[in-house]
C-alpha cells in the first residue's frame, strides 16, 4: 500500500512511500528513507495513488507511537497561522530520530514522598473556588492576576492538585529555565512527587525519556520552556502559563512564534484547561479579559500580609552623582540600613557587562562588531569586548585601533560589572554578587546561586532582568533600580509596556517576608 508521509525537514509537501502493512494509521510515526539519510515522519495519508516514479519502502514502523487526531490538527493549525513548513512543525513534535527507539517497561517510575499542604489565605481560596466555577462552565482561558507576592503559585498548586486526583498530566511553562530550579523543588515538596524538566539544556537521554512519559499517558507535571509545549501529551488535562506577559515566550528563530498564544490553542484544540498567571499581564491578555475571551481572577493583597513596597524615585537632577559614580546617596544609605538589620539586597541594572560604551579620547572611534555593526560591549572579569546580539568576542585593548593611540579607550556608562565595583568600595567586607546570564548560565550554576541567596550568603545581589521574576526571597527586603528609565528611549513600539512589567516585577521580589523599602 502506498502512504503520504510527512518527514521532519523544512518541506510544505508530503512524500509517497510503500509498505507491505496495509494496517498503518494517520499520525502513525515511521522512519524513512531521505535522500542518502534517514527522518523520521508520520503518516499523513493512507492509500495514496501512484505518483508515476520509483517509490521507496519505508524502513521501520514504530508501532507503538501514534500521534493523536487533537495533536495533527495542532500541527496543522501551526504550519497554516505562522506560515511555515508542515515538515519543520512536525520537527518540534518528534525532536530527532532517536525518539523512536525506548521500552515502555524500562521507563523509570516516580519516587512519591509524602505531600506538604499549605493552608490558603481566605483571598487565595476564593481565588480557586472562582477559578474551579469557571472550569466547570466552560474550557475558556482563565488569567490569574495578582500582585507580587500574593501566592498566585499556591493558588495554581491547589488547581494541579485537583487535576492530577483525575490522573491527568500538566504542564507548568516558564519563560526561562532560570525559573525551573526554585519551582522545581516547591512543586517537589507540595505534591511530593518528581518532576520533569524540560528546555535546551537537559541531555539527550533525559530529553527522550520525558517524550516517552508524556506520551505514555501517565500522571506528570513537566516544568518547562516554550518547546514543552510540542511534548506529546496523551493525557493533558492542565496547562499553566506562568508569567504570561514575558516576551521570552516569543520564539523569533526559524518558525515564529508566541508560545502563550499557542498554548490557548492547543487547550482549545484539545479541550483542556489552560490558566495565565502574572502579576503585570501583557496587553493582549487584558484585552480578551475586556472582550470577554478570558475569565479573569484577582489577588490584591501580599500573601504575607505586610504592605505593599514603598517606592521612592530619585531625581538625579537634584541628587547629582560624583563622577564615575552611578549609585545614588539615597541608595547607600538604604543598603546600610538593610545590612544593619541583617537583610539582603538587591541592585537591579538590566544591562551585562561592564560598561556598553567605549570611546576613544582621541579620536572618538567605537568598538563595533565587524559581524553586524553593534556596538561591542566591554567584559571586565573575562577581559574580553563581546557582541550582545551576534555573540563576537574580541581581545581587550585600551589602545585605539583606529589613531594608535595609548590607553586612550574609556568607559562610559555602567553594566552590572561596574555597579557591583562600585558597590564593593562602599561595603568592602559584604559579599556582592552577580547574577546575569553571563555567570549563571545553566541550571546547577542557578540553583547555587539561589540556594546561596536563601541561606544569607549574599548580601547584595547585583542582577539583570534575569531576577526580576518569579523568585521568592523572604529576607530580601531593599531593591534599588540603577537607569529605571533607560528602557523607555529606542525604537520598540512596546518599551512602555515592556518597562512597567519590568520594574513591578523587579520592585516586587523586595518585602515578601519582611517589612518593605
Amino acid at each position: 500500500m502506498l502512504y503520504d508521509v510527512v518527514v521532519t525537514r523544512p518541506f510544505d509537501k508530503v512524500f509517497t512511500y510503500s509498505s507491505t502493512n496495509e494496517q498503518l494509521e494517520i499520525g502513525q510515526v515511521v522512519i524513512v528513507p531521505f535522500g542518502k539519510k534517514i527522518e523520521a515522519g508520520i503518516i499523513w495519508k493512507r492509500n495514496v495513488k501512484n505518483p508515476g516514479y520509483e517509490i521507496k519502502e519505508v524502513t521501520k514502523i514504530c508501532n507503538d507511537l501514534i500521534l493523536q487526531n487533537s495533536s495533527i490538527n495542532f500541527i496543522n493549525w501551526i504550519a497554516s497561522y505562522t506560515l511555515a513548513p508542515l515538515g519543520a512543525v512536525l520537527k518540534l513534535f518528534l525532536i530527532n530520530n532517536d525518539i523512536v527507539e525506548f521500552d515502555k517497561e524500562k521507563l523509570d517510575s516516580f519516587n512519591n514522598t509524602e505531600p506538604s499542604f499549605v493552608t490558603l489565605s481566605e483571598e487565595q481560596a476564593d481565588s480557586f473556588k472562582e477559578i474551579t466555577q469557571s472550569f466547570n462552565k466552560s474550557n475558556k482561558p482563565v488569567l490569574l492576576e495578582g500582585v507580587t507576592g500574593s501566592g498566585k503559585t499556591e493558588v495554581y498548586f491547589e488547581i494541579i492538585d485537583k487535576f492530577l486526583k483525575e490522573k491527568k498530566q500538566i504542564l507548568i511553562m516558564v519563560p526561562e529555565i532560570s525559573l525551573t530550579p526554585q519551582l522545581e523543588t516547591r512543586v517537589k515538596k507540595r505534591f511530593g512527587m518528581e518532576v520533569c524538566l524540560w528546555h535546551s539544556k537537559i541531555t539527550k537521554k533525559n530529553r527522550q525519556k520525558i517524550w516517552h512519559k508524556c506520551f505514555v499517558g501517565d500522571p506528570v507535571i513537566v516544568i518547562g520552556a516554550r518547546s514543552s509545549l510540542f511534548l506529546p501529551f496523551t493525557n493533558l488535562g492542565l496547562i499553566v502559563v506562568d508569567e504570561e506577559h514575558d516576551s521570552s515566550y516569543k520564539q523569533e528563530d526559524n518558525i515564529r512564534y508566541q508560545a502563550r498564544d499557542l498554548a490557548v490553542v492547543r487547550a482549545k484544540i484539545e479541550k483542556n484547561f489552560i490558566l495565565l498567571a502574572s502579576a503585570t499581564p501583557s496587553l493582549e491578555t487584558i484585552n480578551n479579559v475586556k472582550i470577554k475571551k478570558y475569565d479573569q481572577v484577582y489577588l490584591s493583597k501580599q500573601f504575607s500580609g505586610t504592605p505593599l513596597p514603598e517606592i521612592s524615585i530619585i531625581d538625579l537632577n537634584k541628587n547629582k552623582l560624583d563622577k564615575d559614580k552611578w549609585i545614588s546617596q539615597s541608595i547607600i544609605d538604604s543598603i546600610s540600613q538593610c545590612l544593619e538589620n541583617k537583610e539582603q539586597t538587591l541592585i537591579f541594572l538590566n544591562r551585562r557587562g561592564y560598561s556598553p560604551l567605549t570611546l576613544c579620547n582621541s579620536c572618538g572611534f567605537r568598538y563595533e562588531c565587524d559581524q553586524c555593526s553593534s556596538w561591542m560591549v566591554m567584559h571586565q572579569h573575562k577581559k574580553v569586548f563581546l557582541c550582545h546580539q551576534c555573540g563576537t568576542i574580541k581581545k581587550l585593548n585600551l589602545d585605539c585601533p583606529q589613531c594608535n593611540e595609548k590607553d586612550s579607550i574609556k568607559f562610559v556608562g555602567p553594566g552590572v560589572e561596574r555597579v557591583a565595583e562600585e558597590l564593593k568600595e562602599f561595603f568592602p567586607g559584604k559579599n556582592i554578587s552577580i547574577m546575569s546570564s553571563d555567570n549563571v548560565n545553566t541550571p546547577n550554576k542557578i540553583k547555587k546561586f539561589i540556594t546561596d541567596i536563601n541561606n544569607k550568603d549574599i548580601d547584595i545581589i547585583v542582577a539583570t532582568q534575569i531576577m526580576a521574576k518569579g523568585y521568592d526571597f523572604p529576607n530580601l527586603s531593599l531593591v534599588g533600580i540603577v537607569d529605571a528609565d533607560a528602557g523607555l528611549f529606542g525604537g520598540d513600539p512596546r518599551a512602555i509596556e515592556k518597562t512597567f512589567n519590568l520594574l513591578q516585577q523587579v520592585g516586587g521580589r523586595a518585602g515578601r517576608g519582611k517589612k518593605n523599602w
